[in-house]
């Protein structure tokens, strides 16, 4: 058993030696063969340099020198310049003398000026005391008690109506005179309605609950409250309106003038009067 286990000992060392010189000899082999591998391509490398060089200088030695700048002419016309600077005369010495004499002249005149008297002191103590006496009168005067805002929106209202009843009566005094006039009927009144020469005006909203006239497109919470001031409350009444009684009533809107015909109100009104929450118009109008 022991012989066996030296012998395969034996075996297995001569392997490993044999190995390891074969291992550096193969690896001896390649370090030559890439010795002269890298030594042949330096070789190459520097030949191609070599090469690349002497194309390169032959490059350059092919450029043509750069011929010289001829500057003869330039040099001519600056000595013309120069001449024609010399030939220009020579400018005359200002003579500054009187203005200098006229300044000392002045200076002397503005000296010799008398200067005036120190004024006297003024005396307001007068001027004061009336002044202090004014305040004390003015502080004594009772200040009057705020009035009561007064509400003219009616008086308005009527004069506006007169100024309408005036310009209509104009217009029909200058119609022609061979223009026989319309026969003249007498209008039926109806409770708080003022004549068909304006628009159906009420003084107030005598037939049922007034419309919500904001359902219009263009009136606000402000101009539904200036259009029941003027006796519009509901969309029968806009969609009557001609265009007269829109002249009449756009006069009345103020600032916001124009917005009946701008807005379409006559025609919107008289799609919201079939609504069947709206107020119907009086069979007596």
């Amino acid at each position: 058993m022991i012989y066996l286990l030296a012998k395969y000992s034996l075996l297995f060392l001569f392997a490993a030696a044999l190995g390891f010189v074969l291992g550096w000899w193969l690896s001896r082999r390649n370090i030559e063969d890439v010795t002269e591998s890298f030594e042949d391509m330096r070789k190459s490398n520097a030949r191609s340099d070599d090469q690349n060089w002497e194309r390169l200088w032959g490059h350059l030695k092919a450029i043509p020198e750069p011929k010289e700048t001829d500057l003869s002419g330039v040099y001519e016309r600056l000595e013309g310049v120069m001449i024609s600077v010399s030939r220009l005369p020579k400018p005359e010495a200002v003579n500054l003398q009187p203005v200098v004499e006229n300044l000392h002249k002045l200076e002397r005149d503005i000296k010799s000026i008398p200067l005036p008297a120190t004024p006297s002191p003024v005396d307001f103590s007068p001027l004061t005391g009336k002044i202090d006496a004014l305040q004390v009168a003015i502080r004594s005067i009772p200040r009057p008690e705020p009035q009561r805002e007064v509400d003219f929106r009616p008086v308005e209202h009527r004069l506006k109506a007169i100024e309408t009843e005036v310009s209509s009566l104009g217009k029909r005094l200058e119609r022609p005179a061979n223009v026989e006039p319309a026969p003249h009927r007498e209008p039926r009144e109806a409770p708080g309605k003022v004549s068909r020469e304006q628009p159906r005006i009420l003084s107030a909203a005598l037939y049922g609950s007034k419309d919500n006239l904001r359902l219009i497109k263009g009136i606000g919470p402000k101009l539904e409250n200036l259009l029941n001031d003027n006796g519009v409350y509901y969309f029968w009444q806009v969609a009557e309106w001609n265009d007269r009684d829109i002249d009449i009533i756009d006069e009345r809107l103020d600032v916001f003038k124009g917005r009946i015909g701008r807005d379409g109100w006559v025609r919107q009104a008289d799609s919201l009067r079939r609504d069947p929450d709206a107020a119907r118009m009086p069979t007596d109008l």
